[in-house]
């Protein structure tokens, strides 16, 4: 059997999913293929938790998205606060530029299943679950299937993470590196309310943060340093801030940096971590990903204005997450001058709203 498509897509996660549904709203003939069922929920929230700015909220919601999603995974913030190693805040509220919020904490499996269920109703779509794509031929624009399924398509899209299947056939490097550190995250019941704000506080070998997710739960955040193996003691950290909790979900993972040397090569099209791993810490991987998409469609497919737009965007966003990671975790007296007086100018008004609309992805 021989399918024809307009897009394949390999990797029906947050990014290959919401491409998808962007694509085939538009008409286009849509497959995607990816090697697992859609999550099913479980009695409480992932630790696989994103923020998705409320710019790229409304577009989803407008895709669809937020009519078909589990409403207890979805919690809007409004406030968030940034503290330095000496102790200098700088906070941020929606209000400040009259808005309702600055965006969502979504866990990331309800908003995939959200988008997989938006796919399940478009007639120009389909979803491919456990299966891959085994034979890749770009000459030809065909790819053969596990499941025994041939498909010609006009383009490939590679939404398939940082070791993208679709990047290597197309003969496609990264540059990067790791980070030396590892986040450590904790999802936790608080005997306290927890207010709609995420805040980070800095430290030497890196931030501990927390993100809300419901009035009397949140996911606690630490990196440290990966050369220390043993695990930080949260509560320690944390209950000074927040007062007593229990946890009931952890993990780990290590932090790497890393970019496509290109985004195209023939048919191929890479979107979200298959282009660019981009530390956590101002939660900005996963906006740039639905960045991609949003500029894919709105150059109608041009992927070379595509590349230039994207590559130089979030090159130039790595740079600022790799500036704030070396200068704001180093305890060097002269560096945490010049980090407490950034955020002192960043308090002042005008220089505030523009840091606001920045991070609700309006500039």
């Amino acid at each position: 059997m021989t399918i024809s498509v307009d897009y394949l897509i390999n990797g029906a996660g947050m990014v290959g999913a919401a491409a998808g549904l962007a694509l085939a709203q538009q008409g286009y003939r849509v497959l995607l293929v990816d090697n697992a069922e859609a999550p099913k929920k479980a009695e409480r929230w992932d630790i696989r938790i994103s923020s998705v700015n409320d710019h790229h909220w409304h577009w989803l919601s407008q895709l669809g998205v937020a009519d078909c999603i589990d409403k207890d995974r979805v919690l809007p913030y409004t406030t968030l606060s940034v503290a330095s190693i000496n102790g200098t805040r700088a906070d941020f509220d929606a209000k400040e530029v009259n808005r309702d919020q600055l965006g969502v904490m979504v866990e990331n499996n309800a908003l995939q299943r959200a988008l997989w269920r938006c796919l399940n109703h478009c007639e120009t779509a389909q979803i491919r679950a456990n299966d891959t794509i085994s034979e890749i031929d770009l000459a030809n624009h065909k790819a053969v299937l596990a499941g025994g399924a041939s498909v010609q398509f006009n383009r490939l899209l590679g939404c398939d993470g940082a070791h993208s299947q679709v990047a290597r056939a197309a003969g496609i490097g990264y540059r990067g590196w790791d980070y030396g550190q590892t986040c450590e995250l904790v999802n936790v019941i608080t005997e306290q309310p927890i207010p709609s704000a995420t805040w980070e506080v800095f430290k030497p070998g890196g931030p501990f943060a927390l993100l809300p997710l419901g009035c009397n739960e949140a996911c606690l955040i630490n990196y440290r340093p990966s050369n220390t193996h043993h695990t930080t003691d949260l509560k320690q950290l944390f209950e000074p801030l927040i007062g007593a909790f229990d946890t009931y979900a952890s993990g780990q993972f290590p932090l790497q940096r890393k970019h496509a040397l290109r985004y195209c090569v023939g048919p191929v099209v890479l979107m979200g971590d298959a282009a660019h791993s981009i530390h956590p810490l101002a939660g900005q991987g996963v906006n740039l990903g639905f960045a991609d998409i949003r500029c894919f469609i709105e150059q109608q497919g041009d992927s070379q204005r595509y590349e230039r737009q994207r590559r130089k965007a979030n090159a130039k966003m790595m740079r600022a997450m790799d500036m704030i990671h070396w200068h704001f975790e180093d305890a060097n007296p002269l560096k945490q001058r010049m980090v407490a007086a950034s955020l002192k100018l960043a308090q002042r008004s005008v220089i505030k709203q523009a840091i606001i609309k920045q991070a609700m992805g309006m500039s």
